[in-house]
């Protein structure tokens, strides 16, 4: 045995003995969408309107339509003529609205304070690459949304990456286009390569501050083109989003890029403390006051999606929508209880849908485990950056694997002197016939 098994064993037991440890908005934009068709006339913007808006056409996010599928909603379930309506239940605790319904709001943004100050004091010192990591689910496009009001630059929040280099062009003619009668005056931008030297006179002591989300589905020409543009663009920064992947994939595949990154900020999972804040700040905007009926859930709610803001969004959402349809007013989280599906199961009870009531981490952690695994492995195979050491990361995996346990889809057995984490046999038979 080697001695980073032995350091692993040790972190397993140590882990046994102390729970307390956890480690672990979106949408995405149809950028075609945004742009004007070709001779379609554009209605004078109104002087008091300072900053880029675009009507976007919002898709939903493959992995919504996943869990909506699955039954995990994020909209306010109706319920049958036995029950109180949705208003007669929501009004009982002052609500205008249900508070969880998913909504991408900066106002109702919660926690990451140390990287928020990082990457707005980057800007404000006008360097010229950040970067932003964080898995599904953490809240990247909202800590997008929080730095767009909290500074007072021009911004271009671009929410998928363009197919190509000409989507540039359109997107900086959409924002800097001149009024309409002097547009025969001041022609637009022809092609890319007009593009610096353009914004450089528009934007003089302006600064530009581009958004550039779901990064890691950037082509690397695309990339690249950022890359030129903040070169030769003086007054502009750009903020790269996207899955910790992306850090990977620069590294890799476009150094040039990667040396020019200032500032780089991982999103992990918010704290216990924050979690209450999170819940608290949507019931107030929804009319309510304090964090009932959640007070006595608090622990449970945490430990069940480990801080991420968007689980925790949908855990309270789907305890408020039964709550509603069994017309209960306490809430409770019933898939801990006995559910009956009319759908196919295995010898051993379990079904599709079992899976897909989990989190993603736990998805990801079931699907390494079709071979036995010890907690080391798993980590490694996740990868250790977004966290602050490997030692961080084998306790994560450690808590992810005792809760997997405890609901009895992992099994534990000892291999020399390190445990090794494989699938109940009901749950591997499951997966492999899917």
């Amino acid at each position: 045995m080697n001695s980073q098994d032995k350091l692993d064993e040790g972190i397993e037991k140590k882990e046994e003995r102390k729970d307390n440890e956890d480690d672990a908005q979106m949408t995405h934009i149809n950028l075609h969408e945004m742009l004007p068709k070709e001779g379609t006339p554009i209605e004078e913007e109104s002087p008091e309107k300072k900053n880029f808006q675009t009507t976007f056409k919002v898709e939903k996010n493959d992995d919504l339509q996943q869990n909506n599928s699955a039954g995990i909603g994020l909209t306010s379930s109706k319920t049958d003529g036995s029950n109180a309506s949705v208003e007669q239940w929501l009004s009982r605790y002052g609500w205008s609205r249900n508070p969880f319904t998913f909504s991408i709001n900066p106002q109702l943004f919660v926690g990451y304070d140390s990287q928020l100050n990082k990457i707005t004091n980057s800007i404000r010192e006008k360097h010229k690459i950040s970067m932003v990591i964080g898995p599904t689910g953490s809240g990247k496009t909202s800590f997008l949304k929080k730095i767009e009001l909290s500074n007072k630059f021009e911004y271009i929040y671009i929410g998928k990456p363009p197919s190509d280099e000409t989507e540039f062009v359109k997107i900086f003619n959409e924002k800097f286009k001149s009024r309409w009668y002097l547009r025969w005056l001041i022609p637009n931008i022809k092609n890319i390569y007009q593009v610096p030297s353009y914004l450089n006179k528009k934007l003089k002591a302006k600064h530009l501050v581009i958004l550039f989300d779901e990064s890691h589905e950037a082509e690397i020409d695309i990339l690249e083109w950022l890359r030129v543009l903040s070169d030769q663009i003086d007054n502009m920064s750009i903020v790269l989003s996207g899955l910790p992947v992306f850090e990977d994939k620069i590294r890799t595949s476009l150094e040039s890029l990667n040396n020019r990154i200032a500032a780089k900020v991982e999103l992990v999972s918010l704290t216990k403390e924050e979690t209450v804040e999170l819940i608290r700040k949507r019931i107030e905007y929804a009319g309510g006051s304090g964090i009932e009926p959640f007070g006595s859930m608090i622990d449970q709610i945490y430990s069940k999606t480990r801080g991420y803001p968007r689980e925790i969004i949908r855990f309270c959402d789907n305890m408020i929508n039964d709550a509603m349809e069994h017309g209960e007013t306490e809430l409770r989280d019933r898939r801990e209880e006995p559910v009956v599906i009319k759908e196919e199961h295995d010898a051993g009870g379990m079904s599709m849908s079992t899976i897909d009531r989990m989190t993603p981490m736990q998805k990801t952690v079931i699907e390494m485990l079709l071979k036995p695994l010890t907690p080391g492995q798993i980590a490694d195979n996740l990868g250790t950056m977004k966290y602050k050491t490997r030692q961080h990361a084998v306790r994560s995996i450690n808590n992810i694997l005792k809760d997997l346990m405890k609901d009895g889809f992992v099994e534990r057995r000892r291999r020399d002197r390190a445990y090794v984490y494989e699938l109940n046999p009901s749950l591997r038979n499951l997966i492999a016939k899917s």
